[in-house]
């Protein structure tokens, strides 16, 4: 039996990666695992609004929902970031906005609507006209370039400004995520610990615990019933 009600997209914006739309029918623990972004999460619960801006993270999240909640998430590219209250800030943590009304909120000194699955895009961009977000060029490029320019500690420094992750840390992440997608995809897990880096398949192992909160067995298992479920 489905606990929840689930809508997702890529999102058609330079600033965001995709929007999330769920409806929990039932109560549930929802494991939320680091995977580069940041969010802006809308969440109604028994009529009352919350709107929290979240921070990368390093470590998975237990979030616990109740019937009836509802969640509007959208996912913003690392190199994006509020100059007011960069990535450093916002690290590990969620920051709760300020409401006006039943449908507005405060972000910075903009006031601003809720927005909907539908027209997530255009709050985006409202975000960006008005500067209240920006996309830094040098953490792009790092990224691009797979994290290989950020040997000079100013770099580095900047990197870990902008995002709130120091540049390894960035980089355990990304691996951890390649190596889910390896293994779901029914590579072994020694093959795929030796092709990443890691020392040896217990160091993926527990890498992959500590930053997604799953084992390799649990990852292919996950595949293996997803794919089953799949018409």
């Amino acid at each position: 039996m489905s606990v929840m009600s689930e809508q997702e997209r890529p999102a058609d914006s330079p600033f965001a990666t995709k929007i999330r739309r769920v409806q929990f029918t039932h109560a549930v623990q929802e494991t939320v695992a680091p995977d580069g972004s940041w969010d802006m999460l809308f969440i109604q619960r028994n009529g009352e609004l919350l709107v929290v801006q979240t921070g990368q993270i390093a470590a998975p999240v237990v979030a616990d929902w109740s019937p009836g909640d509802t969640l509007l998430s959208i996912s913003f590219r690392p190199e994006v970031y509020m100059p007011q209250r960069p990535g450093r800030m916002t690290a590990h943590q969620g920051l709760v906005c300020p409401l006006d009304g039943r449908r507005h909120h405060w972000l910075g000194h903009e006031r601003l609507e809720v927005p909907s699955f539908d027209n997530a895009e255009q709050f985006v961009q409202r975000l960006a006209a008005k500067g209240v977000i920006e996309r830094d060029r040098t953490v792009r490029r790092a990224l691009d370039g797979a994290l290989r320019e950020l040997d000079d500690r100013t770099m580095q420094r900047h990197f870990a400004e902008v995002t709130g992750l120091s540049a390894k840390t960035f980089q355990q992440v990304l691996r951890a995520h390649e190596a889910a997608n390896r293994l779901g995809a029914g590579q072994p897990p020694a093959s795929v610990a030796a092709d990443l880096g890691f020392a040896d398949q217990a160091h993926l192992t527990n890498s992959l615990k500590r930053i997604l909160g799953r084992t390799p067995g649990r990852i292919v298992k996950d595949a293996q019933e997803s794919g089953r479920q799949m018409p």
